[in-house]
């Protein structure tokens, strides 16, 4: 109508004038009414006339939601929401979300940390778009991608008697104040976890369990990477050797559901900085 001729509608449309005329008698027949005056084509009934603002208010609705959806899909906007374990939100994972922000300024990045076991609930419950932890859980409903590997040690306080020592042997935990992590679930039916079946404590919490061992309450047993940079000072880490043993981080995502674009670009760029902390190791 507002072409004022069907070839003018078919240009603009990229159609054939043939195609337009069939998609306007279509109309017209699911209407049950004719849009245009017979013989004249290009000049709209009394009913056509009142259909134009709502037929233009479709356009437009569709225009606006192209354009949103292209807005997502080139990563202008739209949200992201991952959670982390504090082995890798502590550490290496504030500079790849800072490189992501800066170079798409307009999806909003929502963080959490948290342990392993409630990642993977975060997860299952469709609360997070992924999750970066050790893979406590085997379901069917989750892909577990490995990114890392990282060494099980002691830490302690730095004024800590074993503080000086280069590595430990297992039996070694015997008898000491030992404080219980979810993350010690890792090492079960592995003969190691006798030596940490019964803590004397039992904590949740990173930051509870990283003030007790420097306050020299007790020791715990956990991953090298998992000890935030912010938090390492005061506390020593002694591996555990004969024989070593090591959790994996990675990557915990929903099994029939396809990341969106701002989640795959993420994935993407951790998957990129572990391959360069792996060659760094």
């Amino acid at each position: 109508m507002d072409g004022g001729s069907f070839q003018a509608a078919a240009d603009k449309a990229f159609r054939s004038q043939s195609a337009i005329t069939k998609s306007i008698q279509a109309l017209e027949e699911r209407l049950g009414a004719e849009l245009l005056e017979p013989g004249r084509r290009t000049v709209p009934t009394p009913f056509g006339q009142a259909c134009l603002p709502h037929l233009r208010e479709l356009l437009a609705h569709h225009d606006r939601t192209a354009t949103t959806l292209q807005a997502l899909v080139r990563k202008d906007a739209g949200s992201l929401n991952l959670a982390a374990i504090t082995a890798v939100a502590g550490n290496w994972l504030p500079a790849v979300v800072r490189d992501f922000m800066a170079d798409f300024p307009g999806v909003r990045v929502h963080l959490l940390d948290d342990n392993s076991q409630n990642v993977e609930r975060m997860v299952l419950n469709h609360e997070i778009d992924f999750g970066l932890a050790s893979q406590l859980a085997t379901s069917d409903e989750l892909i577990y991608e490995p990114l890392l590997e990282d060494a099980f040690g002691v830490i302690c306080s730095r004024g800590h008697a074993l503080a000086a020592r280069s590595s430990l042997a297992w039996e070694e935990l015997a008898g000491l104040p030992l404080i219980g992590t979810t993350a010690h679930r890792q090492l079960e039916g592995l003969p190691e976890h006798r030596w940490l079946e019964q803590p004397f404590i039992q904590v949740s919490s990173m930051l509870s369990l990283l003030s007790l061992v420097r306050e020299g309450v007790g020791v715990s047993v956990m991953g090298r990477l998992a000890i935030p940079a912010m938090a390492a000072e005061g506390i020593a880490f002694v591996p555990l050797t004969g024989p070593l043993r090591t959790r994996t981080v990675g990557i915990v995502r929903l099994a029939r559901q396809s990341p969106s674009p701002a989640a795959q670009e993420m994935l993407t760029r951790l998957r990129a900085r572990a391959r360069a902390l792996r060659d760094a190791a």
